[in-house]
């Protein structure tokens, strides 16, 4: 029944219903005197949103949590902490009596909905880390120029659309993060803040960085990735101490020859740029890793990897149409290579016959054809991806990379494999999709690490009997295909677990023993006519199970 029409049978008086949108009542009193405004909490549930507000409680909690704060900074106060945490206390302003705060070190306000900060907080000279993230802070007041301690500031996600001129000021700064607010450029007064070690401006809108940036001669990381950049002043050749350089997700169409300058350089990031060439004084830099994925580079200077010590090299998403030139040099403590998505036709012979560490190539989108004769001296070798190339033989000496456990051929035009794949013993992924495989060779069985075998889209007719010998075996995929049967041994695999038999138009049956393996609990039977199964096939695979359990002839508990 409607609150109001209850209300309205007790009091027998229509007009003295209360509207249950109302906030606020009149407190009961016999007295006559002007009674109280008592606050009556009613939760609202906005048409637009699951999220429940109470429109009381609000105000109060606001009131609260500076109320808490008064009381933690009084605390601290008594104690003489130089440590003060306010972080995810709902703040919208700091109380000023943070004034008599003197004492203190550090201040850490992040996670609270500061827009601004009070002037008071200039009286905190002795302030040497001040930590503002993820707060809603437009600027900053002036008088934080009076923070001449200051060493650390932490700005990152904010809303300020600039670099506030007072942060120039405090001159003895070494950390700057600025990361996720709306700057859109580094002005001049940045050569002002000349012990700065640390400057991240990550994820903002910056299109200009300042000349003066090369007065930051003691500037060890700059981090101006995901930014609106297209080219770096020359000056950043003056920052010479810098070893980590990360400008990844600009738009950079150039890199100016004076970064061959920073020869402490270790870490350069310029992954998604649209980059067309690297300056060849790159070769100075002392560069662990190389990565340049998703620009549009064709060519690398003559020998450039070759002067590095490196761990991993990406050269994916490029315009490459042959290997950097620089021999087997270039590799020699390489353990990841990674040149997919360009149109290379060949791995030279002997490019990594020094490669003693590589552990992982991959080359899945490009234009191979073949291998070279040369990959027993791939002796490392744990993960190889040749997916989506043109290569329709595999050599025989592939058997000598016996470390292989991921080898992935999918999309390309084989139609046979090498008896001898069956001695990669420690083989647990072989995805051979998309290919033209009419014939599986036996020795796949002896594959007795195999966890997943993925054999979807091919010409296969049978599965080798062999394939019950696969006792590690989790996934098996042969949609797809021409099957005509599946052989009664996969009732050996007890670990199997997801089995697509689907869309094998010639698949009228499938044996007993599929019923043996207990541990399966995906089976794809999709478009098979699997006519001589009865209407268990129309029903779903647990019908299909339990017609196999039933006619079988197993005894199952």
């Amino acid at each position: 029944m409607n609150p109001d029409k209850i209300d309205e049978a007790k009091t027998g008086d229509s007009n003295k219903v209360r509207k249950e949108k109302k906030l606020w009542v009149r407190s009961i009193s016999s007295s006559n005197a002007t009674p109280k405004l008592k606050p009556r909490v009613v939760t609202i549930m906005q048409h637009d949103s699951k999220k429940l507000y109470t429109a009381a409680s609000k105000k109060e909690n606001r009131k609260k949590s500076v109320q808490d704060a008064v009381k933690e900074i009084q605390n601290c106060n008594e104690c003489f902490d130089w440590r003060l945490d306010l972080s995810k206390s709902g703040l919208t302003k700091v109380p000023i009596i943070i004034r008599d705060s003197t004492q203190l070190t550090e201040i850490y306000l992040y996670g609270n909905k500061l827009v601004t900060l009070p002037s008071e907080i200039g009286c905190l000279t002795g302030l040497r880390t001040l930590a503002l993230s993820e707060n809603s802070l437009i600027d900053l007041p002036d008088s934080l120029a009076n923070l001449t301690s200051l060493r650390v500031l932490d700005l990152r996600h904010n809303k300020l659309t600039e670099l506030p001129d007072v942060v120039f000021k405090l001159v003895k700064l070494t950390t700057l993060f600025l990361r996720f607010n709306r700057i859109h450029t580094v002005g001049d007064g940045i050569s002002k803040l000349t012990n700065l070690t640390m400057l991240s401006c990550r994820e903002n809108k910056i299109k200009d960085i300042s000349s003066n940036i090369g007065k930051l001669e003691s500037l060890v990381t700059l981090d101006v990735s995901h930014n609106h950049l297209e080219h770096l002043p020359q000056e950043i050749g003056n920052c010479k101490q810098l070893s980590t350089l990360d400008l990844q997700h600009n738009e950079l169409v150039d890199i100016p020859d004076t970064i061959g300058n920073l020869t402490l350089l270790k870490r350069l990031g310029l992954q998604y740029n649209r980059l067309k060439t690297l300056p060849s004084s790159l070769s100075n830099c002392q560069l662990n890793e190389f990565n340049v994925e998703g620009n549009i580079i064709c060519c690398l200077p003559n020998g450039l990897l070759a002067n590095f010590n490196l761990s991993s090299v990406t050269l994916a998403r490029n315009c490459f149409n042959a290997y950097p030139t620089g021999g087997p040099a270039q590799f020699i403590k390489v353990h990841t290579i990674n040149f997919e998505h360009n149109n290379i036709d060949k791995i030279p012979y002997g490019i990594f016959s020094k490669a003693e560490y590589l552990t992982k190539l991959n080359m899945k989108y490009n234009a191979l054809t073949s291998l070279p004769l040369d990959t027993n001296c791939w002796t490392k070798l744990i993960e190889l991806n040749l997916s989506t190339n043109m290569i329709s033989k595999l050599p025989d000496n592939i058997q000598c990379i016996q470390t292989l456990e991921v080898l992935i051929l999918s999309n390309n035009l084989l139609k046979r494999l090498p008896a001898a794949i069956g001695n990669l013993q420690k083989l647990r992924v072989l995805d051979l999709e998309e290919n033209e495989l009419e014939l599986l060779p036996q020795e796949i069985g002896n594959l007795r690490s195999l966890q997943k075998l993925l054999l979807q889209e091919n010409q296969l007719k049978v599965l080798p009997r062999a394939i019950g010998h696969l006792s590690c075996l989790v996934i098996l995929n042969a949609a797809e295909n021409k099957l005509g049967a599946i052989p009664k041994e996969i009732g050996t695999l007890e670990n199997l677990e997801e089995l697509y038999i689907n869309s094998n138009q010639n698949l009228h049956n499938l044996p007993f023993e599929l019923a043996l393996c207990y541990n399966l609990r995906l089976l794809n039977i999709e478009n098979c006519p699997l006519s001589q199964l009865g209407d268990a096939a129309k029903y779903g695979p647990s019908f299909v199970i339990a017609y196999l359990k039933a006619n079988g002839p197993y005894r199952f508990n």
